[in-house]
């Protein structure tokens, strides 16, 4: 009976040891796969996307100080609300990446950002919103260190 008890014990430790070996494992699978072997990434956009039907949004008039819409409660004024929505949320994502300097904005309002959007895509008008907000960054990185 005294030799039942040792065993008992190194059996324990044992199930313990494949447990956790076995949840690291696990953990491994979990991760995702390197950028190189992932598919295409994929945007959630709102329901205008594209630049042509983007650039039917520059009828609604925006307040400058109050960044508010003078508009009726049309659905070209929520189509509106969700694409500054939708920016604010993608700029808000670049922010957090360990490689921006986390504004990459540069505190630009609202009202700018989508009238620089619509000066984009009438100048691309077959790229979507997705390109324009990326080349937005880059041309408010462009000029940020241009002017230091």
């Amino acid at each position: 009976m005294k030799c039942s008890r040792p065993i008992i014990a190194l059996g324990a430790i044992a199930i313990l040891l494949i447990g956790v070996s076995g949840n690291a494992c696990f953990a491994q699978t979990q991760q995702p796969p390197p950028p190189a072997n992932r598919g295409p990434s994929m945007a959630l956009c709102p329901v205008r996307c594209k630049c042509l039907e983007l650039l039917e949004l520059e009828k609604i008039k925006i307040n400058p100080q109050t960044n508010g819409i003078i508009s009726d409660g049309s659905e070209l004024a929520s189509n509106y609300l969700g694409v500054a929505g939708w920016l604010q949320g993608f700029f808000t994502a670049q922010n957090l990446n360990p490689r921006s300097d986390g504004n990459v904005t540069k505190e630009a309002k609202t009202y700018q950002i989508m009238g620089w959007i619509f000066s984009y895509c009438r100048a691309h008008p077959s790229d979507d919103l997705v390109r324009a907000a990326i080349e937005f960054i880059i041309a408010v990185q462009r000029d940020s260190t241009t002017k230091r």
